[in-house]
């Protein structure tokens, strides 16, 4: 086959072939891969504090990198988001975290809005279909192709698919680039234009890492603020860095306002953290869904333990109580059901946090109720996510 108008017109018969594969995989068949999937991600891609990761939202079906990116903004790096700028033209990558403003983009795929434009260091690309080689099967725009062409220095780029979706070829052009690596459910490869060669996840991080050293990743992004970790060991956020004045004239807590707020803060965690508890025996243990969940419930317990500092040192003294959060949550049934009401309980105190912000005028409260806040809408995230995977 040389001829291009018979490769596209292939192209586009497999492509639709592919996707209806996709489409027909059992929920229990696309949970537990996609799973697998997450797993090696983790494994295999170095991550250093400052590199930017970008991302798809996951669409009809493919891979939703949504958990390994939370694994990798938990260690210093920025994700972002891709956006069609202009037909035939490259895509334009916008930091993206929990709580980010989004819109609509193409095909009402969510993409952040008036974000910081960011240029990734790695780049993780859905395939709807791929080859021997690391060639990979679009939705024939060539977005990605143009994307990966156009921008100022060569990223890692790492395709991900169902191994269901792999072809003999997909009959390459001089457009095509192919992927430096593959990961599939059946493990992680090294591909870029060669035979794909399966390797060991510790083998593949070192290749990997190699890689990007080799092409002087990550690169630091002018203009991208890059995320610290330190005090209580979570994300950080900028939010406490605000004066207190910032929204205007407002009176600051007195120190018993402020005590009160945090004892009541203090025991819907401790009611987040025994629901968490409860809720883990939903998940067989030590798989990704259990371990993501663990995460959220080791977050409360921690936050319990950081108010309570708090409080202590304002010279006040910790409620012992337990939100009524716990009783509720424990009459509710079923995995997404639990989930969607742990979520409106991890809303309430993030919106209780924001609120309050602007009137805590004692920064070492403002920025630990900064991350804590962050934490919170980073795990609203997560839990989403989860709760889509899962069946009602």
């Amino acid at each position: 086959m040389k001829d291009w108008n018979e490769i596209k017109a292939w192209r586009k018969e497999r492509r639709a072939e592919l996707i209806a594969r996709r489409a027909a995989l059992s929920h229990d068949e696309r949970h537990g891969w996609n799973e697998r999937v997450s797993e090696l991600l983790e494994q295999i891609v170095p991550v250093a504090t400052g590199a930017v990761i970008g991302f798809c939202w996951p669409f009809k079906g493919e891979i939703d990198a949504r958990f390994a990116v939370r694994h990798w903004r938990e260690r210093g790096a920025t994700a972002a988001l891709p956006e069609v700028v202009e037909k035939a033209g490259p895509l334009r990558f916008s930091e993206w975290w929990p709580g980010a403003p989004m819109r609509p983009g193409v095909y009402d795929i969510p993409v952040p809005d008036g974000t910081r434009v960011v240029l990734p260091d790695v780049a993780i690309v859905p395939m709807n279909g791929f080859d021997g080689k690391g060639y990979r099967l679009g939705y024939g725009g060539g977005y990605f192709d143009r994307t990966l062409a156009a921008l100022e220095r060569r990223v890692l780029a790492i395709g991900v698919a169902y191994e269901a979706l792999r072809l003999p070829t997909i009959y390459p052009q001089a457009h095509d680039i192919p992927m430096d690596f593959v990961v599939t459910e059946a493990g992680a490869y090294r591909a870029g234009g060669n035979e794909l060669a399966l390797l060991a996840p510790a083998a593949c991080a070192a290749e990997a890492k190699s890689v990007m050293e080799q092409r002087g990743l990550p690169r630091r992004n002018a203009g991208v603020a890059v995320p610290e970790t330190g005090g209580y060991a979570s994300p950080a956020c900028s939010a406490h860095e605000i004066a207190p004045d910032y929204f205007g004239a407002i009176s600051p807590l007195t120190t018993a306002e402020l005590v009160a707020l945090l004892n009541v803060l203090l025991e819907a965690e401790r009611a987040g953290a025994k629901v968490l508890a409860a809720f883990l025996e939903d998940y067989s243990r030590d798989t990704p869904s259990w371990r993501q969940l663990a995460a959220v419930q080791r977050d409360e317990a921690q936050n319990c333990a950081i108010l309570i500092d708090l409080i202590r040192r304002l010279e006040g003294t910790p409620s012992g109580a337990t939100g009524d959060f716990l009783g509720k949550a424990m009459a509710v049934q079923g995995k997404v059901a639990r989930l969607q009401f742990l979520n409106r309980g991890q809303g309430w105190v993030a919106r209780k946090i924001a609120e309050a912000l602007p009137q805590v005028k004692q920064d070492f409260v403002r920025g630990a109720l900064a991350t804590m806040h962050e934490s919170h809408l980073l795990n609203i995230e997560g839990c989403e996510a989860l709760a889509e995977t899962l069946e009602t």
